[in-house]
């Protein structure tokens, strides 16, 4: 079955439930890695840090005047700001995604997912931008910073890329990159069926200095197929067909080889210390929200 836009996506339900999440997560993580998002900058600001002598060109607002009084020496206060991060996400928006068993659709979830992370980004004052990819990146939204901007990504979100192709993890990764040179997080939402492999491009990420978080999405039906008998199955980004006699011995090889696959993936990011987190659409989204918070990716 192929999914269509569903207008239950992004219901008066499910936004009810991103002020909760953002206000969880608030409690969940009060205090904890913020000195990791803060950069020592001269001015106004949330905490003083030091001092330091005046050189010609500070601002004269930055000099502490009592200071002078006492010591008739110039110097000037430092300060501590949080820095806001570069927030991407990369939606697989590929022929293979768009599949579904029941409910939402492997793209769906992906989607789902990607405004609630979103939303908590925006709250936080992050910049946000989303990319949707198949073949290569397919159409993508430019940086979002505040929370008023969050209709702007659900309305992005809604619009469903045509001509869904097949998955090019590499060339998608490699387009990112040419354009996006802060670095930041990067949150990847796929099911990681890509022939030519998933280790190339997350490890090109990496490179560029990227956070990487891998959340792969899966349908149940993937992963307990029940069908049984002589099958014709299609390949639905390539349109191969193959003829099947599908039985219990089948079922079971095929059970484990996407157990291979799926622990070869966490494996990688494991060792490469990328965040990852596998989900079904069956899957509350707010549950693999939250197991992406508690893992620390948001709030570095």
């Amino acid at each position: 079955m192929i999914a269509s836009n569903d207008a239950s996506l992004f219901d008066s339900a499910f936004l009810a439930k991103l002020e909760q999440l953002h206000l969880l997560a608030r409690r969940l993580f009060r205090g904890e890695q913020r000195a990791e998002r803060r950069s020592r900058q001269l001015g106004s600001s949330l905490e003083f840090a030091d001092y330091r002598e005046y050189s010609a060109g500070d601002e004269l607002r930055a000099i502490d005047w009592p200071a002078y009084a006492r010591l008739e020496r110039l110097f000037v206060k430092l300060y501590e700001q949080e820095q806001d991060l570069a927030v991407s996400f990369l939606v697989d928006a590929s022929a293979s995604m768009r599949w579904q068993s029941a409910g939402f659709s492997k793209f769906d979830t992906a989607r789902r997912i990607t405004a609630a992370l979103a939303y908590i980004a925006l709250a936080n004052l992050d910049r946000v931008s989303v990319h949707f990819f198949s073949a290569g990146l397919v159409s993508e939204l430019g940086v979002m910073r505040g929370k008023a901007q969050f209709h702007s990504i659900l309305d992005f979100l809604r619009e469903t890329p045509p001509d869904a192709k097949p998955t090019s993890l590499l060339a998608s990764a490699r387009a990112f990159s040419q354009r996006q040179k802060r670095s930041g997080i990067v949150f990847v939402l796929s099911d990681f069926f890509d022939p030519a492999g998933y280790e190339e491009p997350l490890a090109l990420l990496q490179h560029g200095q990227h956070d990487v978080h891998a959340i792969q999405i899966l349908d149940p039906a993937e992963l307990a197929p029940t069908e049984t008998g002589d099958l014709r199955l299609l390949e639905i980004e390539t349109g191969a067909g193959l003829e099947v006699t599908a039985n219990e011995a089948v079922l079971k090889r095929y059970r484990e080889e996407i157990a291979a696959h799926n622990t070869a993936l966490e494996s990688f990011c494991h060792k490469r210390a990328i965040g990852h987190a596998s989900v079904t659409c069956d899957l509350p989204f707010e549950d693999v929200v939250l197991k992406t918070l508690r893992d620390g990716a948001m709030l570095k």
